[in-house]
């Protein structure tokens, strides 16, 4: 297994958030892949294999270990396939997820909530600002070259609403022809594939490609670095269609944009899954400057929103964000970002937080609110 090749180097350590956050070695991503090289040894201990199975689970999934590996070891490839053999092993040690797995099961959505609810939440607010929004939610029949896929977050949580108005501003003054899959958009499946279980999320991933195919849609975009990873690799769509986020989207359609009137400090933070995943890194930048706007780097580091980790141990992912809050001396910057994890866990931490999509309508609506 390629976990063998792990030479034990500690490069992983010093870069691993939750060994910043608790200092600890057995969390560190050396720590579980030594665990791993002993496991004959672990199993024969209950109480050990039972802690390592925890271990797991107490993980961002930034991606730092494996970007850093001389070895070359995929360590969250490791990770992942490891999660789904503990869950499998020992289901009684992980109740706390049993029900996000039913909830994805009966709802297709990570809360549980009528399906139906997708496309309203947001519709109740928007319909009067935006002319015609109504007409954009897909249904049997309509088709666009566009189809834009929310995610969760982004359809249920009403502190993603800017960001949605944003986008949604944004596509109707480019005069992109686009759909949004509403009630009939189901979960990513990205969740699922955090837990190891790649096949319950099949279910997920056949229907929503089902209706991607029907509206003809030959480029799907979403704001959601998670559910890009899940869509571009996992929903088998046709090799024509494009799957985009949207920051590449509108770097592409705008050569030129007017200025933002900038009247607060900025710091850029990029997402794990979207920069070190998705290798998306040059589009946001290229927004912010096409926008005039300034901004300090932050450094590459996790929010500690990922991984489940808000799920699985919510006072690490609090401490994780809280660490690196003090040593970015954030205090009264706005961090921007676009991904809508990363924009929970930073309003979570109490700091102000923007999604560029929110910058750009701003600006090309003329200026700042």
């Amino acid at each position: 297994m390629s976990y063998d090749r792990c030479v034990r180097c500690g490069s992983c350590v010093l870069l691993c958030p939750v060994f910043d956050a608790i200092g600890e070695e057995q969390y560190s991503p050396r720590g579980k892949t030594y665990l791993l090289q002993v496991m004959d040894l672990i199993e024969e201990d209950k109480e050990l294999a039972k802690e390592f199975r925890k271990l797991l689970f107490q993980c961002t999934f930034c991606g730092r270990c494996s970007e850093i590996c001389a070895s070359d070891v995929d360590l969250l490839k490791v990770f992942h396939e490891q999660r789904g053999k503990a869950v499998n092993e020992a289901p009684e040690e992980f109740e706390y997820l049993d029900a996000l797995g039913k909830s994805l099961a009966n709802m297709m959505n990570i809360y549980g909530l009528d399906p139906e609810d997708r496309a309203e939440f947001w519709l109740d607010e928007l319909e009067d600002e935006i002319p015609g929004i109504a007409d954009r939610v897909y249904e049997e029949g309509k088709t666009a070259d566009t189809m834009v896929f929310l995610g969760c977050l982004m359809s249920f949580r009403a502190s993603q609403m800017d960001v949605l108005r944003s986008l949604f501003v944004t596509l109707e003054k480019l005069d992109v022809d686009y759909l949004v899959m509403g009630a009939e958009e189901f979960c990513c499946g990205h969740p699922l594939h955090l837990m190891g279980d790649d096949d319950g999320a099949t279910k997920l991933r056949e229907h929503n490609k089902k209706v991607m195919e029907s509206a003809k849609a030959k480029r799907v975009i979403t704001c959601c670095p998670g559910c890009l990873i899940q869509i571009s690799t996992n929903h088998n769509l046709k090799e024509d269609v494009e799957v985009l986020h949207h920051t590449q989207l509108f770097d592409r359609l705008l050569e030129t944009t007017p200025k933002y009137k900038q009247e607060e400090e900025f710091s850029y933070h990029d997402p794990c899954e979207l920069h070190r995943i998705c290798n998306v890194k040059t589009e946001p930048r290229s927004l912010l400057n096409k926008m005039g706007v300034e901004f300090e780097e932050m450094d590459l580091s996790c929010c500690g929103g990922g991984g489940l980790l808000r799920m699985t141990d919510p006072d690490l992912s609090d401490k994780i964000i809280q660490i690196r809050a003090q040593k970015e001396r954030l205090g009264d910057k706005v961090v921007l970002t676009c991904c809508p994890s990363c924009r929970e866990q930073f309003l979570g931490a109490n700091l102000r937080t923007r999604d560029i999509v929110e910058i750009l309508a701003e600006a090309l609506e003329g200026g700042e609110k």
